[in-house]
């Protein structure tokens, strides 16, 4: 049972928490004469915020209170130079204090705050008329998940459930009702009247079924979540007795409640107005049955689409084919299993040393020959000394990466992350956590050519490697580094406001 109790950055809260950086790390801006900027009566209620830096930035967000509560933070639209951003919803009389964050040459600045009262007329027109973008539906934050039954008729909507965790407030979990409300999960709904049962253990019923809600409304605020959907039977998730967590299905245990249930998930986070949505469907535990996600923002046209749209039947025949034979066995009755939860793959497993002859020939060639790795304007240089590689980030350090396993390679764990790392070790161990599993590690000229991934001549990934090839896309999220150099099934909006919506399909 994996336990869950408070948040941990993983890595699509790690890219969205960098975002919200930007809103709050900062500094006082450096000058007046850096911008010039105003508002504008838009309308009732109505108020449009414009921005003109006196040179190109690459980014403008403003944040503003209403009669000294309740900020809100938005990106503005670019257009020709000047950035701005209509917002509805403002009380007449209302007093606002508002500021921008600006972007130059690098750093991000901070302006003084400004006053202004919605319905007094504006200040200093924006000059070309600014870039009006459209507010948020509605102005609540909140958003609807459509849930498609995609299974063609094997699962009817009563067999198709839901299960949503996520924290409305840090280290707080809370489950999602059908209605849209949030229930904090409790040890005592185990017992509680329509609590589940399974092996002579009971669970709360924190699942609702399509036939209960095909749509729900997710709230303005729902950090580090995960949205469970199973077919044919709910979720079995105990609470701990403290109410602070919740146990997760583990995949290693074959008495665990869940290991004869058909399920996946969709990992999302989400805060209005400061953690713009970002979500992905995932293979780095386990492929359960086909999901697909739509996410759209219709006020900027975003649509896009990620997850498996072939037949369950389709997957499972096509990985058997494709995979080594080390990857074979993963596949079993309720689902495929990632080689970084197979008890194969793990220290004593029969596949423990899979990756050994790669590991083996890459620190021996970084033995012999320097380690060069430029990527995001950055440069790593190295060599392995003593057999840990020792390497510099543009001239700072030196570091350090132990030799990994296949396990830790697997997993991205142990050499290439754990606790005691320093933060530029722990990024060159993702990189290399990636080009192991890619089958890229001796040629870093490869590293960010997604043509050379999984070459047919090296030992590498082959689960991760499949699911690229039947994920929209080519996306999948194989591993746990899969996002490096943009190869993951996440998507993250470019600002915080709500989507328009957000489609999963459940597929069979």
């Amino acid at each position: 049972m994996t336990v869950f109790r408070r948040s941990a950055p993983g890595l699509l809260l790690a890219a969205l928490l960098m975002f919200c950086a930007a809103l709050t790390g900062a500094a006082p801006a450096s000058a007046a004469a850096d911008y010039t900027q105003g508002v504008t009566a838009a309308g009732t209620g109505q108020v449009q915020f414009w921005f003109k830096p006196a040179t190109p930035a690459a980014l403008v967000d403003v944040h503003y209170l209403v009669n000294g509560t309740g900020q809100q933070n938005f990106r503005l639209a670019d257009a020709a130079g000047t950035w701005s951003r209509t917002v509805a919803g403002l009380p007449p009389g209302a007093a606002l204090d508002y500021w921008f964050t600006y972007e130059k040459g690098g750093p991000l600045y901070d302006t003084p705050h400004f006053p202004y009262t919605v319905g007094t007329g504006g200040t200093t027109p924006p000059p070309g008329g600014g870039g009006t973008t459209t507010p948020p539906p509605g102005g609540t934050g909140t958003f609807p998940v459509v849930f498609q039954n995609n299974t063609r008729g094997v699962w009817s909507n009563s067999q198709v459930y839901v299960l949503v965790l996520g924290m409305a407030i840090p280290g707080q979990w809370s489950y999602l009702k059908p209605d849209g409300s949030l229930a904090h999960i409790s040890h005592l709904d185990e017992s509680a009247p329509g609590h589940l049962t399974k092996n002579g253990r009971n669970y709360a019923a924190m699942s609702f079924s399509l036939a209960q809600a095909a749509s729900v409304t997710l709230p303005t605020r729902l950090e580090g979540a995960r949205m469970y959907l199973s077919v044919g039977s709910p979720m079995y998730i105990p609470v701990s007795p403290d109410d602070a967590g919740w146990g997760g299905p583990d995949l290693l245990n074959p008495a665990d409640p869940n290991s004869d249930v058909y399920f996946d998930w969709y990992e999302f986070t989400y805060r209005y107005g400061v953690i713009p949505f970002g979500g992905n469907t995932t293979q780095v535990d386990m492929f359960g049955f086909p999901v697909t996600a739509r996410l759209e923002q219709a006020a900027i046209g975003y649509d896009q689409s990620v997850g498996t749209t072939l037949t369950r039947d389709q997957v499972l025949a096509q990985y058997s084919a494709a995979v080594g034979a080390a990857f074979r066995p993963l596949a079993g009755t309720h689902r495929i299993t990632a080689p970084r939860t197979a008890a194969a793959f793990r220290p004593g497993g029969a596949q423990a040393g899979y990756l050994q002859p790669a590991i083996d020939q890459a620190w021996a060639y970084y033995t012999g020959n320097q380690f060069t790795l430029n990527r995001l304007n950055q440069t790593f240089t190295g060599r392995v000394v003593g057999g840990r590689l020792q390497f510099t980030k543009d001239g700072a350090g030196p570091y350090f990466l132990n030799k990994p396993t296949t396990a830790d390679v697997m997993a991205c764990s142990g050499a290439l992350a754990s606790a005691g790392m320093a933060t530029t070790e722990l990024e060159l161990g993702a990189e290399f956590c990636a080009a192991f599993n890619r089958g890229v590690a001796l040629n870093t000229a490869q590293w960010y050519a997604p043509a050379s991934y999984y070459p047919a001549s090296v030992a590498r990934n082959d689960y991760a490697g499949f699911f690229h090839t039947v994920g929209l896309g080519h996306r999948a999220y194989g591993f746990a580094y899969d996002d490096i150099n943009d190869q993951s099934s996440v998507k993250i909006l470019p600002n915080s406001d709500p989507p328009s919506r957000l489609t999963i399909g459940i597929g069979w």
